[in-house]
């Protein structure tokens, strides 16, 4: 026999469905072992047609009833405002890589730790963001000099002028 489902929980099931958020576990099974009126089945099948048809035409938007993230972190980078600052310090979660203070882009700047003048890449695996102050501090020391000199400072290190 399957198993009833409330209606309350099918108006959450939507909602969830609407909004983009994970749907988790609302009913007391698996779908195809509960028993769905027709107005409920009927529900369900209009809000996933209407996420289709979103998704479909781009206009989808994710209004989630849920908390919203910690503040203290940078807004996530849009696909139109990406550049590789803004990602790289979202990635950091708006810290410095060196020291781990809090930065913000305009104290910010993209530091190789290889350094392009030593052969290194500009890619993801060899950039991190740091204080400005710090990457023209470091200049092009090669890897080991720049952890060397972090590491010398035995969990007290800072980055110049912060």
């Amino acid at each position: 026999m399957k198993a009833p489902v409330s209606d309350s929980a099918v108006d959450e099931f939507v909602a969830r469905i609407r909004s983009g958020i994970p749907v988790g576990e609302l009913f007391p099974g698996k779908m195809s072992e509960c028993d769905f009126t027709v107005s409920q089945r009927e529900k369900i099948r209009k809000a996933r047609a209407e996420k289709k048809a979103a998704l479909k035409n781009g206009k989808i938007s994710f209004n989630s009833p849920h908390p919203q993230p910690n503040k203290s972190l940078p807004e996530p980078p849009t696909a139109r405002a990406l550049t590789k600052l803004k990602k790289i310090l979202y990635l950091q979660g708006g810290a410095c890589f060196f020291c781990g203070m809090p930065l913000n882009e305009e104290h910010a700047s993209v530091e190789h730790l290889n350094p392009k003048s030593r052969g290194g890449a500009s890619s993801e695996d060899n950039e991190v963001v740091c204080h400005k102050t710090l990457n023209h501090a470091l200049g092009n020391m090669d890897l080991k000099r720049k952890f060397e000199f972090v590491l010398k400072s035995k969990g007290a290190f800072r980055c110049p002028g912060t």
